[in-house]
This record gives structure tokens, C-alpha cells and sequence, in this order.
């Protein structure tokens, strides 16, 4: 991933290196080290529990379904949000340079997981949503959203993938 995101990235301090997007308590930032600084973003009440957070990071209060304010960061980061909130983030993304980092669970077509199949229900029965396949992932965000998944890594049986996704340079 370093090559990926560090190579080519704009060394000013702005726009920040990443914007962790709904990142709850900070578990997920304060494990990146970047060139540039990062940005955590959540609800004033989640924001307002973080007990310590490193020098490196900013915090930043912010309901998910406003207009994103960070502008042009190399990447933003987003884990377990996009399987029941509704996140605009194209419009904040420097077209063939940002990237959106999305850490979910991409679901096997076939063979999946006990636990990911479970939580595939839950998902469904309270919340009316679902877990992903890879086919829902590419039809979410290249034919509807028009963003292109550069690639995806995922865990063991499906747990816990990271989906790379740019906005193309042809964007208007």
C-alpha cells in the first residue's frame, strides 16, 4: 500500500495525507503513519469520547451526510460505514490523485463464511441493508457512484477487506 499512496503524494501539509471518515474512537488512525497529517472525522459525541489521540491527528466534528469539508486529501478512509450510511465523498476527491479506502466485508459468492453470512442477515433484518459481494461493490461504486476499484484485498473467507478506489481523471 505505501507504494501505492506515498509515491506521487503532494508533501504539503495541505490538504491532509488522509481523512478517516466515521472513524469512531481513533482505533484505525492511530495505527497509520503517513507523510502528512491525518484528519478523524465523526459525530461531536463520538469525537468528544476519544480518551487520548496522538499529536499527529486532528479531530474533526462532522455529521457523515454533510458535504465533506477536506478537499483533495490523497485518501480517505472509511470502515464499516458504507453498508448502512449514505457517503457523498466524489465530490471532495482530486480526479486520478485521491484515493478511497474502504474497509468492509466483501462477501464470496460462494463458500462464504459462517460469520460474514450471519452478520449478512443481521444486516438485513434490522436495518433492511446487506454485506456485500464483489459484483455489489463494483456495481455500487463504478456504475453508480462512477468511481474505479483499482483493487481489492481481502481477509481470510471474506472478513475485513480493503477496496482501493479513485475517481477517474476524465471526471468532470
Amino acid at each position: 500500500m505505501k507504494e501505492r499512496l506515498i509515491v506521487g503524494a503532494d508533501q504539503s501539509p495541505e490538504p491532509p495525507f488522509l481523512g478517516d471518515i466515521g472513524g469512531s474512537i481513533s482505533s484505525d488512525i492511530m495505527e497509520f503513519h503517513s507523510p502528512g497529517k491525518p484528519v478523524l472525522q465523526d459525530l461531536p459525541v463520538v469525537i468528544g469520547q476519544i480518551r487520548q489521540l496522538g499529536p499527529a491527528v486532528t479531530p474533526m466534528c462532522r455529521d457523515l451526510l454533510t458535504e465533506q469539508p477536506v478537499k483533495g486529501a490523497r485518501a480517505y478512509y472509511m470502515h464499516s460505514c458504507l453498508h448502512d450510511w449514505p457517503v457523498d465523498i466524489k465530490a471532495a476527491m482530486k480526479p486520478g490523485y485521491s484515493k478511497l479506502l474502504i474497509n468492509e466485508n466483501v462477501i464470496p459468492l460462494t463458500g462464504a463464511y459462517w460469520k460474514t453470512s450471519a452478520l449478512d442477515i443481521v444486516m438485513l433484518t434490522l436495518f433492511c441493508s446487506k454485506e456485500r459481494t464483489k459484483n455489489d461493490w463494483y456495481n455500487l461504486l463504478e456504475t453508480i457512484a462512477g468511481l474505479k476499484i483499482l483493487k481489492i484485498w481481502s481477509g481470510e473467507k471474506g472478513m475485513e477487506s480493503l477496496i482501493e478506489v479513485e475517481l477517474p481523471q476524465t471526471w468532470h
